[in-house]
């Protein structure tokens, strides 16, 4: 009498291939996690990125005053840049959002790590009718939430109104501000 072929899997091959997959996933881990902050740290830099041109634009194309922060109760410019950014039409420079049909776009709050703002001496950013900047000009860094200044990101805000993400420049795998000073998260 011819018995059927089994066609299960011997427990040597079963713990073999158990194996197998542990070794990948042990190997793949930092590669997905290292992939998983740059995409963090792309989103956030390009949100900014794209926030601060289109308040430009829309400065340029109005004629009017464009402000851009983070807002209080009062809908009054706040410090607090790891809250909702306001873009809006500012032509009274109250730093106020006066009429909610003057808002041009809300930036939610970042899903992770946190925004810092830094100026001169102010909490916002303003452009002017010719696309320079009306208010100081300054810098906004997103830090990861582990801190690590490698994986941040860091925009420049010229007197032209021009926003640029600073590059590491000398090479220890830190973005560096103007200056040349390493970004610290």
């Amino acid at each position: 009498m011819n018995r059927p072929a089994q066609t299960g899997l011997t427990l040597v091959e079963l713990v073999i291939t158990l194996v197998l997959l542990s070794i990948l996933a042990t190997w793949a881990t930092p590669s997905f996690t290292s992939w998983l902050e740059h995409s963090r740290r792309s989103a956030q830099a390009n949100d900014l990125l794209g926030f601060f041109m289109l308040a430009r634009q829309q400065s340029i194309l109005s004629g009017r005053i464009v402000t851009l922060c983070p807002v209080n109760p009062d809908l009054e410019c706040s410090r607090n840049w790891n809250g909702p950014l306001y873009a809006f039409y500012d032509s009274e420079n109250r730093r106020q959002i006066t009429d909610t049909g003057d808002i041009i776009r809300i930036l939610p709050p970042p899903d992770s790590g946190q925004r810092f703002a830094s100026s001169l001496s102010r909490s916002y950013f303003q452009y002017r009718p010719d696309g320079m900047i009306y208010s100081d000009l300054g810098n906004i860094t997103w830090c990861p939430d582990n801190g690590d200044s490698r994986r941040s990101a860091h925009l420049v805000i010229s007197r032209g109104g021009r926003v640029r993400l600073a590059r590491d420049t000398d090479g220890d795998g830190i973005p560096n501000r103007a200056d040349g000073r390493n970004v610290d998260c």
